[in-house]
């Protein structure tokens, strides 16, 4: 690592771009100029020998980076982890899966227009805010003592996971060569390691210590990545916008856009969540927010591509190439099996098999780990001469089969299940991150913040769509299976047939009165939990085969992805 070595005057970035009139023209050019789709301030051109020279500072503004992208989700991952602690901690057993969901909401209602104004005005300000946001909502999070409270940082904090997730991987995009983006990027996902046995953490901690341990050990990393970011990251970008004043600024946002794509995302997904949940599909809550969320999302697109003078999403964002839209369906798809393992694997560990929370940890170790593993080894291998579309078609197959094949599973088959999961999670890890890689490496330098915010917009709109999907044909299996499978296996353990209704509702509906129950008896209540083990694996095996399709279309969609070979060369966009 060479702290101080001066850079060569041959290889010194090509200033005249950078002055003169040429310079001062941005501020008549239009917005399609200002995209500079031929990436004219590139630090380093595509011909350079793309080398970049590491000092103490740099080193460590990229590990910050990288520790960002981690910072932004772990919060998420915890409160998953320890989430019916949470519950019954804030007395919010009915609502309490709206933790989780208003921050994904957050994330991906404010993602595509902070992409888009940290392409116009520069990174820094904007990733600082964002970080302040973040540790502002996890210091609610961790001192809640009512949902209210918890839902608000849990907000908070999606919000400002919008900005920084972004943030990671768009700058470090910036600051290395175009051909090893995949590695850098491999590399930032490599900071998530620490946390994939959240499960355990989350499961240990809530249950020997306090589950808000779990938000003050988030609250210390994302501190540290402040002071990190605060002290080093100057990136020397030339924004969209540069050189022009802050009226010509202001004028040029797409104000329009930005409520349009922020109000209908955010309508349209609170729908999707409370849905056959929280209220029936038939209600005018659903109904309402879903109508006004699509009617929106649809001026959204019209406005964006039709009317608005300075669109959030420039039109060369597709120029001359269909890999970026393709990239985008299989990051949706992606979205789609990632969120349901996510969801409901570890529903189905503390369900199907033992509820004990060390068992819970260990079997969600095998995906947790598997996932970042499979996105940090494909995301270094769009760093190779393998294909793109063989490296996302390899891991669409995995993700596909091994899904499916969780199908199989049984309360008899823990053993099978993990080694399933695993082996699924390291192709949906293929797809999550390797995907957005791909647009990444094909944009202009000036819209990497916009193609990270979209590919992480849509990937959590996927998810959404996905979890509705899958949420609604695994009640509509459990409502029926439950009480049948609860019957059988209490009537083989001596059940009689007389008792069967009111044992079975009293099971049901007030099992802390069971044992006042006609009927009761140890060997009859260990026969109705194992009934209700049956119930849950039958259910989730419907949720497994829906995958199936959802798989079936990325390999399909991965098959058509072109070459991205000419487009990975020594451009380095941004010096620090």
């Amino acid at each position: 690592m060479a702290q101080d070595t001066p850079v060569p005057a041959s290889e010194q970035p090509r200033a005249s771009k950078e002055s003169g009139t040429e310079h001062f023209e941005l501020k008549e050019r239009d917005a399609a100029d200002n995209v500079h789709v031929h990436n004219e301030f590139a630090y380093k051109g595509d011909d350079s020998d793309g080398k970049v020279y590491w000092t103490v500072r740099h080193s460590v503004a990229a590990v910050s980076l990288a520790m960002l992208y981690a910072g932004s989700q772990i919060m998420l991952y915890f409160v998953g982890g320890c989430l019916s602690f949470m519950e019954a901690d804030l007395g919010a057993a009915k609502v309490g899966s709206w933790l989780p969901v208003s921050n994904t909401l957050a994330i991906t209602a404010v993602s595509p227009f902070v992409g888009y104004l940290q392409d116009l005005l520069g990174r820094r300000e904007i990733t600082l805010a964002g970080s302040i946001v973040i540790m502002v909502g996890i210091a609610l999070i961790g001192s809640a003592h009512s949902f209210g409270q918890a839902v608000t940082g849990m907000t908070l904090a999606g919000a400002g996971a919008g900005i920084c997730e972004l943030t990671a991987l768009a700058g470090l995009s910036d600051i290395v060569p175009v051909r090893q983006r995949g590695i850098a990027l491999a590399l930032m996902t490599a900071s998530l390691l620490p946390f994939t046995p959240y499960v355990m953490y989350s499961q240990l901690l809530a249950t020997y210590v306090t589950w808000r341990w779990t938000q003050w050990i988030a609250l210390i990393w994302n501190g540290i990545v402040f002071v990190g970011l605060a002290t080093t990251y100057f990136p020397k970008s030339h924004a969209r916008l540069e050189g022009m004043s802050r009226r010509q600024i202001l004028a040029r946002i797409d104000y329009l856009g930005a409520i349009l794509s922020i109000v209908g995302i955010t309508l349209f997904l609170v729908a999707l969540q409370s849905g056959g949940y929280t209220h029936p599909w038939k209600s005018g809550y659903v109904l309402s927010q879903l109508i006004i969320g699509i009617l929106l999302i649809v001026a959204w697109v019209v406005w964006e591509g039709k009317f608005a003078p300075h669109p959030m999403i420039p039109r060369e964002l597709y120029q001359g190439q269909r890999i970026v839209a393709l990239a985008f369906l299989v990051a949706c798809i992606a979205g789609f099996d990632f969120y349901s393992l996510i969801n409901f694997f570890p529903l189905a560990f503390s369900t199907v098999w033992s509820t004990d929370p060390v068992q819970v940890g260990l079997k969600g170790l095998g995906y947790g780990i598997s996932t970042t593993v499979g996105a940090v080894f494909w995301n270094a291998m769009l760093s190779t001469k393998l294909e793109a579309r063989y490296i996302l078609l390899i891991a669409s197959v995995l993700m596909t089969a091994f899904t499916g094949a969780l199908a199989a599973t049984t309360p008899e088959t823990p053993k099978l299940a993990v080694a399933l999961g695993t082996i699924a999670s390291f192709g949906v890890g293929g797809l999550l991150v390797p995907a957005a890689t791909v647009a990444l490496i094909v944009v202009p330098d000036a819209l990497l913040a916009t193609t990270a915010a979209l590919s992480l917009s849509i990937r959590t709109v996927g998810g959404s769509i996905g979890f509705t999907i899958y949420y609604n044909i695994f009640v509509n299996k459990l409502t029926k299976q439950l009480p049948e499978q609860v019957a059988k296996y209490a009537i083989e353990a001596g059940l009689p047939a007389a008792d069967a209704t009111e044992f079975i509702t009293t099971f049901l509906t007030a099992p802390a009165n069971i044992t006042q129950a006609p009927g009761f008896s140890t060997k009859v209540l260990a026969g109705a939990e194992l009934g209700t083990r049956w119930a849950y694996a039958e259910s989730l095996k419907w949720v497994w085969i829906t995958s199936i399709p959802f798989g079936v279309l990325a390999i399909i969609t991965s098959c058509f992805i072109p070459s991205i070979r000419k487009y990975q060369t020594n451009r380095v966009a941004v010096a620090l």
